[in-house]
């Protein structure tokens, strides 16, 4: 179904008793969402934002609910509906979800002032937000190798492109439903949107697929027939956007020290609900390739 063509709809409202992040701006992911729809970005639409608190207890959005197919971070390239569905589906899958990631592009990050971090835009702007992060979300018990983490990426922090681009901030499969036949028909969970280089979407994207093959132990470039091989979508992309990628290793790894200290947020919660034996507390925080970069 398309979101114009919806009799249902999905209700937000921030997390009770904590949750993954210290704030929910509800009004600003409306915000977001409706700016890239309006330039493409297959965004639920419409969205409408609620901020009197008497009706559910909180601020909330309605959204149009969006049914389809979403794949599996974890299990994907060996399990599910992508998996099976064929090298044609798998192709247009992958391209619908390259061409999302091309649309942010076009989107005039002036026009999205919200999505400014408190410390600025780009890299400093980014890793500032994410060591507060860290702290916070660990009662400032961070691990040293989050620690460690964040001083090589400090210390090999590239220099910023000319132009910054709005980004997704959480641009992987799992985010996006696709209809049967591969197209990408919904772009969810814009919380960590942001102002920053173009390679921050996409390292983010090739690290998650990494980290896929990692879980399952797949010795695979690509991890399903019809996606690109990794060389292959970074010379796509390149072409596309007019440039190229600037230190994308880097980025890559910084994409997996954020997705760590999300991870550990969860863990954290999990302890404190009397959760200490549930499977997640005992996830790797980040995988053992990013371990062995930021110590080389």
């Amino acid at each position: 179904s398309t979101p114009e063509d919806s009799k249902e709809f999905v209700v937000r409202i921030p997390p009770t008793g904590g949750g993954i992040y210290a704030e929910y701006d509800l009004a600003g992911q409306t915000r977001t969402q409706q700016l890239l729809h309006d330039y493409g970005v297959a965004t639920p639409s419409p969205i409408h934002y609620e901020s009197d608190d008497s009706w559910l207890g909180s601020s909330f959005l309605v959204m149009p609910r969006i049914v389809g197919h979403t794949p599996s971070d974890t299990s994907y390239a060996v399990r599910g509906w992508l998996h099976g569905a064929g090298p044609d589906v798998q192709r247009r899958v992958h391209d619908s979800f390259l061409d999302t990631l091309v649309a942010l592009q076009r989107v005039p990050s002036e026009e999205a002032p919200w999505l400014r971090r408190p410390n600025g835009v780009g890299n400093d702007g980014e890793l500032a937000w994410w060591r507060e992060y860290i702290e916070w979300a660990t009662d400032k018990q961070v691990p040293p190798l989050i620690t460690e983490a964040f001083d090589w990426l400090h210390r090999h922090q590239p220099a910023p492109p000319a132009e910054l681009t709005v980004c997704w901030g959480d641009a992987r499969l799992s985010n996006a439903i696709f209809d049967d036949t591969g197209q990408i028909i919904g772009a969810l969970d814009w919380e960590q949107a942001c102002l920053c280089p173009a390679e921050t979407d996409f390292a983010w994207w090739l690290a998650t697929r990494r980290q896929t093959m990692e879980v399952n132990g797949l010795d695979a470039d690509p991890e399903l027939p019809g996606f690109d091989s990794q060389a292959e979508v970074i010379r796509r992309y390149e072409e596309i956007i007019g440039r190229p990628l600037q230190a994308l290793r880097w980025y890559e790894i910084f994409a997996m020290v954020r997705m760590g200290c999300c991870i550990l947020r969860v863990q954290w919660l999990l302890r404190s609900m009397g959760q200490a034996d549930h499977g997640l507390t005992r996830a790797p925080v980040m995988p053992a390739g990013t371990i062995e970069a930021i110590r080389e």
